[in-house]
């Protein structure tokens, strides 16, 4: 079965994004999804779509969070998801 992949919206230096990382990676390290950091500096159209909104977790095209997530938020959202079969691989 397929989990859902996260894009987490980035900038370099932003506490918000470093704790979103680690709410990320806990989630992946158990195997309940995959992820890749965007860092949105480094595209023009990112940048004017997220701009200061950062971190943002998206996942098939659909903004799941924006600023802070806790584990228990995303656990729960991946799992909704999942039932909805909006996977994307």
């Amino acid at each position: 079965m397929s989990v859902p992949h996260i894009q987490l919206m980035s900038r370099s230096i932003c506490c918000l994004c470093d704790d979103a990382k680690a709410v990320v990676a806990a989630l992946a390290d158990a195997g309940l999804c995959t992820w890749e950091t965007v860092d949105v500096d480094r595209d023009k159209a990112l940048l004017v779509r997220f701009g200061m909104d950062v971190p943002v977790l998206v996942s098939a095209n659909r903004v799941l969070f924006k600023h802070r997530v806790t584990e228990g938020e995303l656990k729960d959202m991946l799992a909704e998801l999942q039932l909805q079969g909006t996977i994307e691989a």
